[in-house]
């Protein structure tokens, strides 16, 4: 059986950087706390504002 030591090994640390626009959706960005070289903009996920659902209504 895993500990929760265990599954935090070789993850890699997130952050989220919400920008908040005046004309248009503000946008989320999931990115590492530290990228690789090369890394900055291969491994962001963006997302507009009005297009997350709430984890509850997709279970």
């Amino acid at each position: 059986m895993s500990s929760k030591g265990d599954l935090d090994e070789g993850l890699t640390p997130l952050r989220a950087t919400v920008v908040e626009y005046e004309h248009k959706p503000s946008e989320c960005t999931i990115h590492p706390v530290d990228p690789p070289e090369g890394g900055q903009t291969t491994a962001w996920i963006t997302a507009e504002e009005g297009s997350y659902v709430a984890l509850a209504t997709t279970r």
